[in-house]
């Protein structure tokens, strides 16, 4: 029989593993070799950072020229349909002041409605008015509407020029350059100033019928006035001993007609009215 010897321990165990290195050192510190481990920095792109500085300035340029396009000049252009009354200078001089101070000077906190208005009570003359802002300029560019004058009123020993909207725009020694107006003697009562209603657009429209068919007619005109009876307007003739009636606000072809027509038919039959001839109702010829 064998027996089993016993071997001595150190030959039973197992022998001792060692854990892997996984830290690596450089031994010598002044060695400026690079690890091959160590993570490399990424090259700088100069490239790209000349494009991003770029960008930057041609942003920067863009809000600049923006901020610039906001800006209101106090130098206005003016454009107007009419030189009547005042040159074009002279509207200018007058408006420039409209756009001084931080409210108008600026497209954002323009205010539209109260430059034209503030441009109608300095010139009455101005049926509308509007300011157009371009985009890409500093300069405002103001266009004026301008009703052309009708005829010259005479009121309480002064004379007024009354445009096609029946304001009086403006005394007549005002404005020198406006000759040869038809005149209205204003026998109402009622005391006119520069930029009142005078008269509506119907009413002036009408007088100006008058006249312009009585110079067709070859009818010489010796006065016409506004008489205190209300929207009436009285014309009298050099030939004639009688007045005409006219209603200011009804139709003027259709009166003068009637006017051209009557007096037609009284100069052939040899008869005329004495004292007036009213042709104020259609239709209708009244006279006295």
């Amino acid at each position: 029989m064998f027996r089993k010897t016993k071997t001595s321990g150190t030959r039973d165990r197992k022998p001792l593993r060692r854990a892997p290195i996984t830290n690596y050192y450089r031994a010598d510190k002044t060695d400026s070799a690079p690890s091959p481990f160590r993570r490399k920095q990424p090259k700088t792109n100069r490239r790209a950072v000349l494009f991003n500085i770029a960008d930057i300035i041609l942003l920067a340029l863009i809000i600049i020229g923006l901020l610039y396009s906001l800006i209101l000049r106090g130098d206005p252009a003016i454009k107007t349909d009419g030189s009547e009354y005042h040159s074009g200078a002279v509207y200018k001089s007058q408006i420039a002041p409209l756009f001084s101070g931080f409210k108008n000077s600026n497209k954002l906190t323009f205010d539209e409605s109260s430059v034209v208005a503030a441009i109608q009570a300095k010139f009455p003359e101005v049926r509308s008015a509007r300011v157009e802002l371009p985009f890409f300029s500093e300069q405002p560019v103001v266009w004026l509407d301008i009703s052309p004058p009708a005829f010259t009123l005479i009121n309480d020993q002064s004379s007024y020029l009354i445009d096609t909207q029946g304001i009086a725009v403006a005394k007549s020694a005002d404005i020198p350059t406006i000759k040869n107006q038809i005149t209205v003697q204003d026998q109402t009562g009622f005391k006119a100033k520069v930029g009142q209603q005078i008269l509506s657009s119907d009413g002036v429209s009408l007088v100006n019928t008058v006249i312009a068919q009585a110079k067709q007619a070859k009818v010489p005109i010796a006065s016409l006035s506004l008489p205190p009876r209300a929207q009436e307007l009285d014309l009298r003739t050099t030939d004639q001993p009688y007045y005409v009636k006219f209603y200011l606000e009804g139709d003027a072809l259709n009166q003068t007609g009637q006017f051209l027509a009557a007096r037609h038919q009284f100069a052939k039959s040899g008869k005329s009215p004495a004292q007036y001839l009213d042709v104020r109702v259609p239709g209708k010829i009244f006279y006295k």
